[in-house]
């Protein structure tokens, strides 16, 4: 069915929860399995936490479920979880956006567990909601077995081990696609107050604007006369910003601290042809992550063993390929969404892809970016749309399964991922 010949009553779609459920339950085995052999094996990496101060290991059932999730970002969220956004030498914390350590604070204070833990259940119960909400909107443009698609392309993809990780991949995606299905369906003050939510949670949340704008045009048309009062949700997501600049100007005082603390991140100003140049040949920055180095692919392909090899492993994690590969990925389903999709995912979709490119990192070019296009579910709609029931399209989901499970062992152990 194309996007054109579409359903559009909201009635005609109910919510199904069975079958996405199913595909969360694969999702969590296939990735919990990989965190618990990581603690079962050596080759560990050494941890690099905020500021140098390396919290202490979990216990109980929460040191084998949730501390392999809590690494990198996620020890930064935990530590605003507890400390808040403190000014002085732990400005670096304005780079990471509210929503997500408030709830895991407030989620701590209620129960009693540790902030990790609680990060870590609110992403795995975000994202089995995303899928619900994904199927169900997907649903409304295209057929049942495109969003059936949809949801096993998502789930295991290879960095889609971030949705069960301490970070804000499954909490933003569960918002930005609410917002998206209200919006659809013309429930737009539910869309607006969902999208300032969004808009906490993640930067890009801001954004969300653009595909409702499509949408509201496309419901109400030119007639500015039916833009009144429901086309101020269309900017509502501008308030979740106004939000974080308002706290980070009481704790910090510098309301705009979330784009100043950027140069703290090495991130810089570069034109995408820059920065496409600098991920794929180097820019000279750092001698460890000059560029994608696909000697360590060949490696790996010519001796599998080197897999468990620490310092393959750590020479891997740098070596820039999987965010080059990533990027070119999801630039390509993107251009093939303008002809396949409805314009208001493209419109969802394409500028998170193209900003990041306008400010790289010098540690990695494409830092982030297979963690980026995770939450461009549309993209995964493409997906879903060319890679029809075949022995080839079964391969591919058995090798980027592969490839999930071995990511996560990477992650698991301190090498980085993206």
């Amino acid at each position: 069915m194309s996007p054109r010949a579409a359903k559009t009553a909201d009635n005609t779609i109910g919510w199904d929860v069975g079958f996405p459920l199913v595909v969360f339950a694969w999702h969590w085995v296939i990735i919990q399995s990989a965190a618990v052999l990581s603690g079962w094996i050596g080759g560990v990496n050494a941890p690099s936490p905020p500021y140098g101060r390396m919290p202490d290991p979990m216990t109980g059932l929460a040191h084998t479920m949730v501390e392999p999730f809590r690494n990198w970002d996620g020890l930064w969220y935990s530590l605003i979880a507890q400390t808040g956004y403190v000014g002085g030498t732990e400005s670096a914390k304005a780079a990471f956006w509210p929503l997500f350590p408030w709830l895991m604070q407030a989620g701590s204070t209620i129960t009693g567990l540790a902030p990790e833990t609680v990060g870590y259940l609110i992403a795995n119960i975000s994202f089995a909601f995303a899928l619900i909400v994904i199927y169900r909107l997907v649903r409304l443009d295209f057929t049942d077995r495109v969003a059936r698609r949809t949801l096993w392309a998502l789930a295991l993809f290879p960095t889609a081990l971030f949705f069960q990780a301490v970070y804000t991949e499954s909490l933003f995606l569960v918002l930005a696609a609410s917002t998206l299905l209200f919006a659809r369906t013309n429930r737009w003050w539910l869309a607006g107050f969902i999208g300032i939510l969004a808009a906490l949670t993640r930067s890009y949340g801001v954004l969300l604007a653009l595909p409702m704008l499509v949408l509201f045009w496309q419901q109400r048309g030119c007639d500015l006369r039916r833009w009144w009062p429901q086309g101020v949700a269309i900017a509502m997501p501008a308030i979740g910003p106004a939000i974080f600049g308002w706290h980070l100007h009481r704790v910090q005082g510098n309301a705009k601290a979330f784009v100043d603390v950027q140069a703290q991140w090495d991130r810089y100003t570069a034109t995408p042809w820059q920065t496409l140049r600098c991920a794929a040949f180097g820019c000279g920055f750092y001698r460890e992550s000059d560029g994608a180095s696909w000697d360590r692919l060949w490696e790996a392909l010519g001796d599998p063993s080197r897999y468990v090899d620490p310092a393959w492993r750590l020479r891997f994690g740098n070596s820039d390929i999987l965010e080059l590969c990533c990027t070119i990925l999801f630039l390509a389903l993107a251009l093939i969404g303008l002809w396949k999709l409805p314009l208001w995912m493209s419109a969802f979709t394409i500028p998170g892809l193209i900003i990041p490119l306008f400010s790289p990192s010098k540690v990695h070019a494409l830092m982030s970016m297979p963690r980026f296009g995770l939450v461009l579910f549309p993209l995964f709609v493409v997906l879903a749309l060319i890679l029809r029931p075949s022995w080839f399209a079964r391969a591919l989901m058995a090798l980027s399964t592969i490839l999930l499970f071995l990511l996560t062992l990477q992650f698991a152990q301190w090498y980085w991922v993206s």
